[in-house]
């Protein structure tokens, strides 16, 4: 009986705490834990409410239009990207190792241990709900594009950031030069030098010292490969 009193104080202990630190998934957003994980006869292998090939229906279950009171980042089958074909968002569900796309399971353990068993990409792979230390929610920092190189690896390699002339050789990790050939700094839709037309939505984004980089060029989320606007992280 002490046991089972000691567990549920450690229990109750806990969920307070995860709560409190989880927002907006927790107290504030009026989330609690077992709206998203179930402590017995769970299907998956986090105590998520679903199957682990199921995460991202879990995820889609709020993040959906009229989903949840006050979503702003929503998402639905149809924005889920083939490349070439249609889609705004990266894909999940799918294989995290796919040659045709330059992809290949991730290196670092954070990845990892967020493909499921059968080796798919979920949410939950780049994202981690209880912490936004790296916005938006992020496993990895990506501010020089980590987390995507982490599992496009065969785009981080020398043949494919310098300029070859062959496809997927767009220079990457470098500064853009500073000469006119170059437009630097870059010419924006309207013909103007950004970000002198005072219109932030359609200026590239580059890293430090105006360097190049994956996502100066391609979006993860609501892309709508209008080179007029920015897409979205």
């Amino acid at each position: 009986m002490k046991k089972i009193l000691y567990a549920t104080i450690v229990l109750l202990i806990f969920t307070s705490t995860v709560s409190a630190l989880d927002d907006p998934h927790g107290a504030a957003a009026s989330i609690d834990c077992g709206q998203c994980h179930i402590s017995h006869s769970t299907l998956g292998d986090i105590l998520v409410n679903s199957t682990d090939s199921l995460v991202s229906t879990l995820c889609l279950s709020c993040h959906t239009p009229g989903g949840w009171t006050g979503m702003t980042k929503f998402f639905s089958s149809s924005f889920k990207a083939q490349p070439g074909i249609s889609g705004t968002s990266h894909s999940w569900d799918v294989d995290s190792a796919n040659t045709m796309y330059g992809a290949n399971q991730p290196q670092s353990p954070e990845l990892i241990d967020h493909i499921t068993k059968s080796g798919k990409v979920t949410c939950a792979t780049c994202h981690d709900p209880h912490a936004n230390s790296t916005p938006p929610f992020l496993r990895l920092d990506n501010s020089t594009d980590q987390l995507c190189l982490d599992c496009h690896l065969s785009r981080n390699i020398a043949s494919v950031k310098t300029y070859t002339g062959s496809i997927l050789s767009h220079p990457v990790g470098v500064a853009l030069p500073t000469t006119t050939a170059f437009h630097n700094p870059p010419i924006d839709t309207d013909g103007n030098p950004q970000p002198s037309d005072g219109n932030t939505t359609n200026d590239f984004q580059f890293g430090a010292g105006n360097t190049m980089k994956c996502t100066s060029c391609h979006g993860v989320h609501y892309t709508d490969s209008n080179s007029g606007t920015v897409d979205g992280p």
